[in-house]
């Protein structure tokens, strides 16, 4: 069953400028995907939409490279205190095993996660 979030075009707000998280979020996966001459800022929020979904499908332009650092500085992430996830708290513990160390993870927030696993990559070399 299609929803309204399914029809970007038919959105109260779609022909708003696109959000700063819109637009980094489609420079970074432009980047990623090799794709050239996309520019967030001659779109509407519909249309980043819209973009965002097309790159996220396209395939990778190095599918074995490694992954990057965080899209944006878990500093200022505005949920950087809530709990981190358990992908988060599943990845530090594979990587700390690996690396021979102990990371307690009870009560740590996303971006304390984030930067742990930033500092657990470079150990690892994962």
């Amino acid at each position: 069953m299609a929803s309204q979030l399914d029809k970007p075009s038919q959105w109260a707000t779609g022909n708003d400028a696109p959000t700063e998280k819109q637009k980094g979020f489609i420079s970074t996966l432009a980047q990623s995907k090799g794709v050239e001459n996309v520019n967030p800022n001659e779109m509407n929020k519909s249309e980043a939409s819209v973009t965002i979904n097309d790159l996220k499908n396209k395939d990778t332009a190095n599918p074995d490279a490694a992954a990057g650092a965080p899209i944006q500085d878990p500093n200022s992430w505005s949920t950087g205190d809530d709990q981190a996830t358990g992908k988060q708290t599943g990845y530090i513990a594979a990587m700390a095993r690996e690396a021979g160390e102990k990371v307690p993870t009870e009560g740590m927030g996303k971006t304390d996660a984030s930067k742990r696993i930033e500092e657990l990559k470079e150990k690892t070399g994962m």
